[in-house]
């Protein structure tokens, strides 16, 4: 399995921004199965839950894959065309819609002016009850993001004030700032921060946003990042 993943990561970096996502799953997480058809993939790992990617992009090769592989429940990084087809005949929980931005690699990104730190797991609970999207994380989830990859913390007189994350696929998110300060310019240095992080390890930056979060989209296009598409992740009852 191993080298087959190799394999599969090298031709998915071919059109590396469309497969983003994937990608960084796939780094990041165990991969339990592996369908390929007409090099269409669906490829199913473990997170928080299992969650399925799929890389294609005709309808024949997507439902001759959904047929191959089952017990399907959590869809990520799904483009809009793939939803009618994966919940025909199903119900969906929830769809959550985001735009996938990413970020050039020759986009000059300032140097952070205030003093950015790691999160540690001791911060876990305080993360996880602060967070708009805290029906989608667990303790486990969070502490995995915090000890396995990059993180962002500023603190004023030891309260933890604004932080940010990677998701399991190594997008940049979770960014958050208490709302006593905000519009201090907290948030873009936590997103300064996360850049210059994941430049080091030769990691290009993205990140998936809810349309109606402006202040975040507004956020990633100052710093230079590109729209790329619309994806969702997609929970079937």
């Amino acid at each position: 399995m191993k080298e087959e993943l190799s394999n599969l990561i090298l031709q998915l970096k071919r059109d590396e921004i469309t497969n983003i996502s994937t990608i960084g799953f796939i780094e990041n997480n165990p991969i339990t199965e592996v369908v390929e058809i007409n090099n269409s993939y669906l490829i199913k790992g473990t997170s928080d839950v299992e969650w399925v990617y799929v890389v294609c992009n005709n309808e024949n090769d997507l439902r001759s894959l959904l047929d191959k592989s089952a017990n399907n429940t959590y869809f990520a990084s799904v483009e809009d065309w793939m939803i009618p087809i994966i919940i025909e005949n199903k119900k969906a929980e929830w769809i959550l819609a985001t735009m996938r931005y990413y970020l050039p690699n020759d986009v000059e990104v300032p140097e952070s002016k205030k003093e950015v730190i790691q999160l540690t797991k001791d911060h876990i609970g305080f993360i996880i009850s602060q967070s708009n999207y805290k029906q989608f994380l667990t303790p486990a989830y969070v502490e995995e993001r915090i000890t396995k990859s990059i993180s962002a913390a500023i603190f004023k007189r030891d309260k933890l004030v604004a932080w940010g994350l990677t998701h399991d696929d190594g997008a940049l998110g979770s960014l958050h700032v208490l709302d006593e300060y905000r519009k201090k310019g907290y948030g873009k240095e936590i997103l300064i921060s996360l850049i210059h992080q994941n430049r080091k390890i030769g990691k290009m930056s993205f990140a998936q946003i809810e349309e109606r979060n402006i202040n975040a989209a507004r956020l990633v296009e100052h710093l230079g990042f590109l729209k790329d598409r619309l994806v969702s992740w997609v929970k079937l009852s």
